[in-house]
């Protein structure tokens, strides 16, 4: 969701994608998805009550491609948290850069949050 830096290899049927990111005050922590276009839910466990379930779509003119996940978060005597993520991913024109739009709801706040991220390409 709020990745500072981003890999994307292409495969035959799926993308892979390394992630990093970061919050104030804490190390940075990597981690990989694996986007399949099969129409099948990916999990991610990341323990204790800790993960995500995703899914990924192309659009019918196969210019964007729509993730759509909900994260799960439980931090120690605290009751279980949903977050349900919308990202339409776009690749520009000339190649170099993708945006994501992004559109979550949640049990932690009230109504919607949108954001959009534009990812450059590394040279």
């Amino acid at each position: 969701m709020l990745a500072n830096t981003m890999k994307i290899a292409e495969q035959v049927n799926f993308l892979t994608i390394d992630v990093s990111s970061s919050f104030p005050g804490a190390a940075l922590v990597k981690s990989q998805e694996k986007l399949t276009f099969n129409g099948k839910a990916t999990e991610i466990n990341h323990g204790q009550g800790r993960g995500k379930k995703f899914t990924a779509k192309w659009s019918a003119d196969g210019q964007t491609m729509t993730v759509n996940s909900t994260v799960l978060l439980k931090y120690p005597q605290q009751k279980q948290e949903f977050v349900y993520v919308t990202e339409v991913w776009k690749l520009s024109n000339d190649g170099k850069s993708i945006s994501i739009q992004a559109n979550a709801k949640s049990t932690i706040f009230n109504g919607e949050r949108y954001w959009k991220t534009v990812f450059e390409k590394a040279s």
